[in-house]
């Protein structure tokens, strides 16, 4: 062990868990004891969490501006991205409309719950077609209208890459697939994956101008195992899942009123107060990466104006990124190599990989997510335990060198 165990750890992945707000787990006890009925139930109990579950999902579609059978509550963003895709494709399916008829635009950027889906549909005949991205990550609106063609039926995107927080220009993004649209005379589903967006940006599905969006509790102070499929009026889906009649049939299986109620008041509080928290901690940010920038070799990722506010996402090449994580973390600091879903295989960030085409630099990558908790000490305590880190790292390849 190369430092000294801090007393009081740092949290610096907020992007993977965040802790359950008070105010959010005050609004989920009553329905882990006292109010504990299945909504499907005809009995007082049953009824009340029905009422509170229709309660729930119409105070986040006020929030989100659209209607309250918009709002599906599923088990996690990933599910939600599911739906959301698979949902689309074999509704056209269904009704007549062939694999190889259907195209779907996206990204190599994409999260591993959408890319995968997209590798499942292209078995099916699906054609798929890959949007460039530049060296910051951000989508090359004319490679989009290059992309469109009249089989295009879905297009998806993430609001915020969960790897490099690139912010993409979703309502321009928008507006090139509309006007597409309109002279072509053709429909297309606009999807975006904004699972790291509500705590730090504006949701409201008309403001973005989506068709759906996807959103998950555990990302911003609510209950994890919870997220939401949002779209907008006309939408039509199939569901995944089959076996009852819950959340209108897209999600059947006996609903988790606690964590719907919880997830509810976590997102309504994240869009709330969204730009306040974005300036507070864009400010620390942004003095984050310009004191790692001073470290021997490190290079940020993503794009430095059009980023989240709480991501900051490095490489150092010829730094393991995996052992420096893990010194770190003996170290009493928590961060991550990448998106908690890209798994534990050490073969490099795949998004780093695509904007840069430097192997060295994907597999060098480090991610820190901030939070509403996290402070100027935190911020120098964790540059300084890296800098004595990479200091080591060179001391020990200088020494090899030598030998």
């Amino acid at each position: 062990m190369h430092f000294r165990l801090r007393k009081k750890r740092i949290y610096l992945d907020y992007a993977a868990a965040t802790p359950v707000r008070k105010e959010v787990l005050k609004k989920m006890k009553p329905h882990m004891y006292s109010h504990f009925g299945n909504a499907g139930a005809i009995h007082a109990e049953g009824v009340f969490a029905k009422k509170s579950i229709a309660e729930a999902r119409e105070r986040l579609a006020s929030t989100l501006r659209i209607r309250p059978e918009g709002i599906v509550f599923t088990a996690s963003g990933t599910e939600s991205n599911n739906l959301a895709l698979l949902g689309v494709i074999e509704s056209l399916h269904r009704k007549g409309r062939a694999y190889a008829d259907m195209e779907v635009v996206s990204s190599a950027i994409e999260h591993a719950s959408v890319l995968e889906v997209l590798m499942y549909l292209q078995s099916k005949g699906v054609v798929m077609r890959y949007v460039a991205v530049d060296a910051q990550g951000v989508i090359s609106l004319p490679s989009l209208q290059e992309c469109l063609t009249e089989k295009t039926v879905l297009v998806t995107f993430a609001y915020v890459n969960s790897e490099i927080g690139t912010i993409q220009p979703i309502r321009k993004i928008a507006r090139t697939v509309r006007k597409f649209q309109k002279d072509t005379h053709t429909q297309i589903h606009i999807h975006s994956d904004a699972a790291q967006a509500p705590l730090w940006l504006p949701c409201a599905l008309d403001q973005l101008a989506c068709d759906s969006l996807t959103l998950d509790a555990g990302k911003c102070y609510g209950p994890k195992g919870i997220g939401v499929l949002a779209f907008t009026h006309g939408v039509s889906l199939i569901p995944l899942y089959f076996g009852g009649g819950q959340e209108a049939g897209y999600r059947p299986g006996t609903e988790n009123t606690a964590s719907i109620v919880g997830a509810v008041e976590s997102l309504c509080i994240a869009q709330e107060l969204y730009e306040e928290r974005s300036v507070k901690t864009v400010a620390l940010r942004d003095m984050f990466i310009t004191e790692l920038l001073t470290l021997e070799g490190c290079i940020l990722n993503g794009s430095r104006e059009d980023r989240v506010a709480n991501n900051v996402h490095i490489s150092i090449p010829g730094v393991d990124s995996e052992f420096a994580v893990i010194c770190l973390d003996e170290a009493g600091i928590a961060c991550a190599t990448k998106s908690a879903c890209g798994g534990a295989k050490g073969d490099g960030s795949t998004v780093v990989r695509a904007i840069t085409g430097d192997n060295a630099r994907s597999k060098s990558t480090i991610r820190f997510t901030l939070g509403e908790a996290t402070t100027k000490s935190e911020i120098r305590s964790t540059v300084n335990v890296l800098r004595s880190h990479i200091a080591i790292v060179s001391a020990q390849m200088d020494y090899l060198t030598k030998k």
